[in-house]
């Protein structure tokens, strides 16, 4: 008896996690597109070098005293 309840149970466990299920079900997604002007791309471009480049800087220094030298 102990057995079928174990092999029972497995095959239920398999069952249940290999069910598929669609979370967004009937919803549909949009895409949603926006334009940047050329400034404001530029702008951004810009921002994301500095942060870029800071994080370098950052990464360099902890390098350096982390154990002495950066690579």
């Amino acid at each position: 008896m102990k057995k079928v309840l174990f092999i029972a149970t497995i095959c239920l466990t398999l069952l249940a996690s290999c069910r598929e299920t669609n979370k967004n079900k009937g919803v549909e997604t949009q895409k949603i597109e926006t334009t940047l002007s050329p400034e404001e791309m530029s702008q951004r471009e810009d921002s994301l070098k500095m942060v870029r480049e800071e994080n370098r800087i950052l990464d360099s220094i902890q390098q350096v005293e982390s154990h002495g030298h950066a690579h």
